[in-house]
């Protein structure tokens, strides 16, 4: 909607001009109504209305002098008609070299009002369209200027120099914010750094590689650190509690020219190491200049005891062997790509031993939950690295019992492939050629456990992970699995985890 300010002395001649025109028709509100025209100057120093209606003959100051004093001292771009009960050439002639955009004879007819209106709307409608399209066409020279200045070659780094030069002038100082996040919350968090950055002197967005922003902010005091710290709040503000750890960001060296840019990128690109060890969501330069990164590669060798675990060690000694190792990590932070590069060993010694147990190692990799990008940390690498170590520890006992051989192995291993089909344990002995008595006491022997529940717990192992990763329901779950019937599921669910599916999931996502 446009904003209308009306100003006339006469109360009455307000009151009809309210009533005659209808004005929300052609996208026009009236905000503001004043009585002569020194109120009218504060007012549109104020609100910067759209369109003053105003009357040429008034106390004080006349229309002709209000709209005269208005493009000086006001600086407005408002579209401006008068009103007037005299048929006076002179007063039209005066409006018309102050850039007047209609005059309208007292007492104003409604008829005459809209199509006025209807006129001014078009106007002011190319108006917005031209001033969009000016700053739309501003803001790429400027991001094209930025991006040179970061990421060009000299040759355009002196092309973008006289732009950089302008640009330079309207701050004391620049920073460079680097910001990561997960894939999922992108759309969200590129909405949110535009509105962190409204009312800054300068805010610019820059892509910078995959799920990553950066972020170019100018500052009217010397150093823009504290800048850079006031946006990563509004940005972290704007974004639901849910996002918490999901993003980062890092705030590199001051710099008082743009043309220094890129030692403000380089900066917050060492910054951002600091990241991986939890904390506050925004890293800066300032505070991190004086601190190192181990990079001593002896703590690889750890790596292959913890794979050799998955082979030799229960479940709490592959937990202990992860758990000494991240807290080296964390007690003396090391560089994340050696942490990563240590993580990725571990899952590749893992591969080499389904290999040599005669699994299929590719598919091993595959499984390796450390793959893609984002701003995963220490404590989440240590979550990922432990889960699939124990997950493995399972494959590699599987495999190590096939090798064993056995007519009770070869049956668990066909329900390990088929466990959402049906089967009795005639049919599966007869698929073995073994009778099924002996099939049902010696598969009992061997596991502890009967065929049918050794199938049940393939099935809840399975719906506790759906329900973990997915957002599946427990009806759709329950039919993936096999079973009949809901009812059935849940009373699985329920004797193999003491908790309803519900229960099972609010706790996992917390």
């Amino acid at each position: 909607m446009y904003n209308v300010l009306l100003v006339d002395d006469e109360p009455l001649a307000i009151e009809g001009l309210k009533l005659m025109v209808d004005w929300e028709k052609y996208g026009f509100r009236i905000g503001g109504t004043c009585e002569n025209g020194e109120e009218a100057i504060r007012q549109i120093r104020r609100d910067s209305p759209d369109l003053v209606v105003t009357d040429i003959r008034m106390p004080v100051m006349d229309g002709l002098q209000l709209i005269e004093h208005a493009r000086e001292a006001c600086e407005t771009s408002a579209l401006f008609v008068i009103t007037s009960g005299y048929d006076d050439f002179d007063y039209a002639r005066r409006a018309m070299q102050l850039g007047v955009s209609n005059y309208l004879t007292k007492p104003v007819m409604g008829d005459e009002a809209e199509e006025m209106l209807r006129t001014l709307s078009r106007r002011l409608e190319a108006r917005a369209r031209e001033s969009a399209s000016n700053r739309s066409r501003a803001a790429q020279i400027e991001r094209r200027a930025l991006a040179f200045a970061l990421f060009g070659s000299e040759e355009q780094r002196r092309e973008a120099r006289p732009e950089l030069e302008r640009l330079s002038s309207a701050a004391n100082s620049w920073i460079y914010v680097r910001l990561q996040a997960e894939a999922e919350w992108m759309p969200e968090v590129r909405t949110a750094v535009a509105a962190a950055g409204e009312g800054m002197v300068r805010c610019r967005s820059i892509e910078a590689g995959n799920f990553a922003l950066g972020i170019v902010i100018g500052a009217e005091e010397a150093d823009a650190t504290e800048a850079a710290r006031l946006f990563a709040g509004r940005l972290i503000g704007a974004l639901p509690p849910e996002s918490g750890g999901k993003v980062r960001l890092s705030a590199g060296r001051s710099v008082k020219r743009l043309d220094a840019l890129r030692t403000s990128f380089q900066s917050a690109e060492e910054a951002s190491r600091f990241w991986y060890f939890g904390g506050e969501p925004v890293v800066a330069f300032a505070d991190v200049r004086s601190k190192e990164l181990c990079c001593n590669a002896s703590v690889l060798g750890d790596a292959d005891r913890i794979a050799a675990l998955t082979e030799t060690g229960d479940d709490g000694e592959i937990k202990e062997a992860v758990a000494e190792a991240f807290a080296r990590f964390e007690a003396r932070p090391t560089l994340p790509e050696l942490v990563e590069t240590f993580a990725t060993r571990v899952i590749v010694r893992c591969a080499s031993i389904c290999g040599e147990l005669g699994g299929d190692s590719e598919e091993t990799l595959r499984r390796s939950p450390l793959g893609g990008a984002g701003a995963r940390g220490l404590k989440e690498t240590k979550r990922l690295l432990e889960r699939f170590c124990l997950d493995f520890r399972s494959e590699a006992a599987r495999l190590r019992e096939r090798s064993s051989g056995g007519v009770q192995a070869q049956v668990a291993d066909f329900l390990r492939e088929r466990y959402t089909e049906t089967f009795t344990i005639r049919e599966l002995a007869e698929k073995f050629y073994v009778h099924p008595v002996y099939l049902g006491q010696s598969f009992s022997r061997r596991y502890g456990t009967g065929i049918a529940e050794f199938v049940h717990e393939l099935r809840i192992e399975e719906a506790c992970r759906l329900l973990r990763e997915s957002s599946l329901s427990s009806c759709a779950i329950s039919e993936k699995l096999g079973y009949k019937t809901y009812q059935h599921f849940l009373k699985q669910f329920e004797k193999n985890t003491g908790e309803k599916p519900a229960e099972y999931r609010a706790r996992a996502s917390r």
